[in-house]
């Protein structure tokens, strides 16, 4: 969803997605990565949000299933499944942000010191080929 002054929008008609926080690697380009929010509808697969995260970004849990967030004075909005689907998806966004902040190339440390079962999966692989 993206939110404008009469409020909250389904973008390009909504409907069920598969979303995920996604590590761009570019490797000839900058020799670092980047992350974006990548969302698809299941029914016709058209990619309805396509979000690059930065540092700055203001990320609010508004209910355990109802997150959104905002960069670029542009807001998002998502509303999960379930509880456990939207703690997934806020590790993943927790993650990236906290690579952005730290500069690194990898967030691999990071996961392998999470307990929690699942965590090596916080990232979905999206390789930009130039």
């Amino acid at each position: 969803m993206t939110r404008d002054d009469s409020g909250w929008l389904p973008q390009d008609g909504g409907g069920l997605s598969r979303v995920g926080v996604c590590k761009v690697t570019q490797p000839e380009v900058t020799g670092r990565s980047d992350f974006l929010i990548r969302g698809e509808r299941l029914r016709d697969k058209l990619v309805v949000l396509e979000c690059f995260l930065k540092k700055d970004l203001v990320y609010t849990k508004a209910t355990p299933t109802f997150h959104h967030w905002m960069v670029d004075n542009r807001k998002f909005g998502l509303t999960f499944q379930s509880p456990a689907d939207a703690r997934a998806f806020d590790r993943g966004v927790r993650k990236a942000v906290e690579d952005l902040t730290e500069g690194s190339t990898t967030s691999s440390s990071t996961i392998q010191n999470e307990v929690e079962v699942g965590d090596d999966d916080v990232f979905t692989p999206f390789v930009t080929i130039l």
